[in-house]
């Protein structure tokens, strides 16, 4: 492969007007392929990959040009990356925040990157690689309807049977009470009344 090879010479010292020839692979600009990707050994420029068609090393003489070329003597090539797309994402709306006369709500908003290479999913990015013009609104007004006649009247029928459900407790625990200290009081008199009788026919017995 040496004899394929160009010779770069040089004069090693003007005066002595000695020539030294140096064997160096031949160099230019790389083609186009898609076979970058998977070399370890690959230069970044941005928008493409740089690469030898045998992954080994690359060695670039021209970095605007992109011209160098493979210490193996393999091709030089390039590879362009997929293209970056960039989109808004946004969830669903979260509750309002009141029932009717205009709440708000919110969701999460936030900014995606994808590429043309469809077996790479979405990514989150910086919300500035994002259109601002586009983002989705992350809040908005809700329940705006006024609170009428109809909710007031639902709030007091609530209201109203609470208060039902109370005043007919408090009446039947008063009517237990009162029930309770009329059977209690009738005992008592029973008990009082009879004892005055036992007395009495006592007392005639020992007179007779």
């Amino acid at each position: 492969m040496a004899a394929a090879l160009p010779r770069l010479c040089a004069l090693a010292l003007p005066f002595l007007a000695v020539a030294a020839c140096l064997d160096v692979p031949s160099h230019g600009t790389p083609k186009l392929t898609n076979k970058c990707g998977h070399c370890k050994n690959k230069l970044d420029f941005g928008k493409e990959f740089v690469c030898c068609s045998d992954c080994s090393d690359p060695t670039i003489l021209i970095k605007h040009r992109k011209m160098g070329y493979c210490k193996s003597g393999a091709e030089l090539s390039m590879q362009l990356k997929p293209h970056e797309i960039y989109h808004w994402v946004a969830g669903p709306w979260m509750k309002c925040s009141s029932p009717c006369d205009g709440g708000v709500r919110y969701r999460d908003v936030a900014c995606y990157g994808n590429l043309s290479d469809a077996t790479i999913k979405h990514y989150p990015v910086d919300d500035a690689s994002c259109s601002a013009d586009e983002m989705p609104a992350r809040q908005e007004a809700c329940n705006e309807q006024s609170c009428g006649v109809d909710m007031a009247e639902q709030t007091n029928s609530r209201k109203n049977g609470m208060s039902g459900w109370l005043v007919a407790l408090i009446l039947l625990l008063g009517l237990g009470a009162i029930g309770g200290i009329v059977f209690t009081s009738y005992t008592y008199y029973l008990r009082r009344t009879s004892g005055r009788n036992g007395f009495v026919y006592v007392m005639m017995e020992a007179y007779s």
